[in-house]
């Protein structure tokens, strides 16, 4: 079936294809509450909003057009090629440097050439005639030309997105309860593992779930699969994956994904999850996470796990969270810790987690960089998790062992130089703390986390948004809430879009070497997108 018989797969929300252009605040601010207005008049009073840089166009964009405005788009390719949008390298470029500026009289010549363009995975044509050819990484930008010319943009290749992963699979919800053993040394339970999921290349999304519900109160707006990679949030190519934020869809909703595995793997067996990545989001207002959950049970019961988040110019950390009075190993974590250089020894034993009364779950000892540091040192983020405890490594990007090139990695036998976070279970307390755990990929934006912590980020004060303009860590009103503010401003466009995205080579799963273990279904993905219970 060719992508024109294909269009009816294509989800709701396309009604909001033909984005507004961006208003000022107080447009955006004609709609809320009176209440709301009242208040934030004290202080917007006093403040005008920031005015957001101008960005450089193309040439092609002042040039006469030789093709009319409703010839652009072909007949049959509107959910394909988007109106109004072009192109742009994150370093500002608005073409490969090897593919040249050039000529044609139809946006289907100039796909085809993009097609034949070595790493070109973005075209953007415009009236005049003029097509540039850009790479996976290129993001979208809003037509910024005369009223007279109009461009259009789209990928290599029209395809309409698969269905995703369909197959049944048995659920995770009954399988033995986690009982924590201890590994000799700083290592794990097991010497060796195998491959048994991975996500990759231009199959990268097949086989993950997009989840479309926010529970952070902010301001992110979560799209499914066809919306996603319509709107350029998500792309794959060969040359990796992009998971990006995306333009405002809604007063202070801006759009970005969340990612679910459809399946879930037993931590007490054991399991090794590296993701191998060129780039991190990062930047005000942005909380990014790369974590594991259960959702078979209402948070945090199942345990979970966060292996790389941050929020707004903090360092990431390592977490975990169970509703059992597990505590860490003291006397091990210490002595496995002198062996990170660098490391904060900032830590929390206890893993139960209830945040009302103040219990955080637990953290270890660890090195703790910022978004823009994992940005500009890539490599290859590794856990291992069985039920001995958990260790996360940063492999730099030069030093990938052998054996994880071989899809058969010993942890084990890695330096500690690599390793980021040790978490040592404690065998007499640490019972039932966790049971199956899908995978977790997600950029929120603003809410509990970035949004309240707003003040204390320098970069985020930095905007501009600041009092007497707005209220920092005003997340229950968005309408004078400093962060979302920023998110729903023009002056947001170019940071996010040049800064706040994953750029993964792989994510891939092993266990230990002759485990056999059954495939088990992500709670979410039993239950149609959503976890037990409301975290």
């Amino acid at each position: 079936m060719d992508f024109m018989e294909e269009e009816h797969l294509l989800e709701e929300g396309h009604e909001e294809r033909a984005t507004s252009s961006s208003r000022s605040w107080r447009v955006r601010l004609a709609g809320v509450a009176v209440s709301a207005l009242l208040v934030a008049a004290v202080f917007w009073s006093a403040r005008r909003s920031p005015e957001p840089t101008a960005a450089k166009v193309p040439s092609f964009a002042h040039e006469a057009a030789i093709v009319s405005l409703t010839e652009l788009i072909p007949e049959g390719y509107e959910s394909c090629f988007k109106n109004l949008t072009y192109f742009v390298e994150v370093d500002g470029m608005f073409s490969l440097p090897h593919a040249r500026e050039a000529r044609y009289s139809s946006a289907l010549e100039c796909q085809q050439a993009c097609a034949q363009t070595y790493r070109c995975e973005h075209f953007s044509f415009w009236s005049s005639g003029g097509c540039l050819l850009t790479s996976y990484s290129s993001y979208s930008r809003k037509y910024d030309g005369p009223a007279s010319g109009s461009c259009v943009s789209g990928p290599r290749m029209c395809k309409a997105p698969g269905a995703g992963f369909t197959k049944k699979l048995p659920p995770g919800a009954n399988v033995p309860p986690f009982v924590a053993k201890e590994a000799p040394g700083c290592g794990s339970l097991h010497d060796e593992y195998e491959m048994v999921w991975k996500a990759e290349a231009e199959t990268f999304f097949d086989d993950w779930q997009f989840i479309e519900k926010s529970m952070t109160r902010g301001a992110e707006w979560y799209l499914n699969r066809s919306e996603a990679f319509y709107q350029s949030v998500a792309h794959a190519s060969a040359a990796g994956a992009i998971i990006r934020v995306g333009e405002q869809v809604h007063p202070f909703k801006r759009r970005s994904l969340m990612l679910h595995s459809p399946r879930a793997w037993r931590p007490d067996v054991g399991f090794v999850v590296a993701m191998k990545y060129k780039h991190v989001p990062y930047g005000p207002g942005v909380w990014p996470a790369f974590w594991f959950l259960n959702s078979d049970r209402p948070w945090p019961s199942g345990g979970e796990l966060d292996v790389l988040e941050f929020a707004n110019d903090e360092t990431a950390k390592v977490t975990f969270h169970t509703d059992q009075n597990c505590s860490l190993n003291v006397p091990k974590m210490m002595s496995c810790a002198s062996q990170l250089v660098g490391a904060s020894m900032d830590t929390d034993v206890s893993c139960l987690t209830n945040y009302s009364g103040n219990a955080l779950g637990c953290m270890p000892p660890q090195l703790r960089r910022t978004g823009e540091w994992y940005s500009k040192n890539p490599g290859v983020l590794v856990t291992v998790w069985d039920a001995s405890g958990i260790t996360t490594f940063h492999i730099p990007e030069g030093q990938i062992p052998a054996d994880l090139k071989a899809e058969k990695p010993q942890p084990n036998t890695w330096p500690s130089a690599w390793r980021m976070a040790f978490m040592p279970f404690d065998p007499e307390t640490c019972v039932n703390i966790a049971h199956p755990q899908e995978i977790v990929i997600n950029i929120a934006l603003c809410g509990d986390w970035a949004g309240n912590s707003w003040w204390t980020c320098k970069e985020c004060r930095n905007t501009g948004f600041i009092p007497n303009y707005c209220i920092p860590g005003h997340v229950t009103e968005p309408a004078t809430d400093c962060c979302t503010i920023y998110m729903s401003n023009p002056s947001a466009e170019e940071p996010l879009k040049t800064q706040a995205y994953f750029d993964i080579d792989y994510v891939k799963v092993f266990e230990p070497v002759g485990a056999k273990m059954p495939t088990y279904a992500a709670g979410t993905y039993r239950l149609g997108g959503v976890g037990v219970g409301d975290r």
